[in-house]
């Protein structure tokens, strides 16, 4: 019986992992030299939409995680906790790092997400597919 819920807990967990997000941006941030966020001039991300492969962290779209090196997701969310993937692209002139946050445990069937590339935001929301 013990064998039985373990193989159900993780087809669960597989099965849940497993559904990819399609994200709406809604808005875009970058902070100005007050301190304070300010929408970006470039609005042309507005309104566009991106997808998440769940199990990867990979997104594809306007916006964009994977360069020099493969997304590394830290969370798969829950009804308690936040998906979280995270990158960091180095070479010898630069380093960038992203950050994709979306809020799963949100009662509802649109996920708000923040991603960070840099010091830019981005947000809006997200839905499973």
């Amino acid at each position: 019986m013990k064998y039985i819920f373990s193989i159900l807990v993780l087809f669960s967990i597989n099965t849940y992992a497993g559904q990819d997000y399609k994200s709406t941006i809604t808005n875009a941030s970058a902070p100005n030299e007050n301190g304070y966020l300010e929408e970006i001039g470039d609005k042309s991300v507005i309104g566009k939409l991106f997808t998440v492969n769940r199990q990867t962290g990979d997104i594809s779209g306007p916006i964009k995680n994977k360069y020099l090196s493969e997304p590394q997701v830290i969370d798969y969310g829950s009804v308690e906790n936040s998906y979280k993937a995270i990158s960091v692209m180095k070479n010898n002139v630069t380093t960038n790092v992203y950050t994709l946050v979306i809020e799963e445990f949100v009662d509802s069937h649109k996920k708000p997400f923040v991603y960070l590339s840099n010091s830019w935001v981005f947000y809006g929301f997200c839905k499973h597919f």
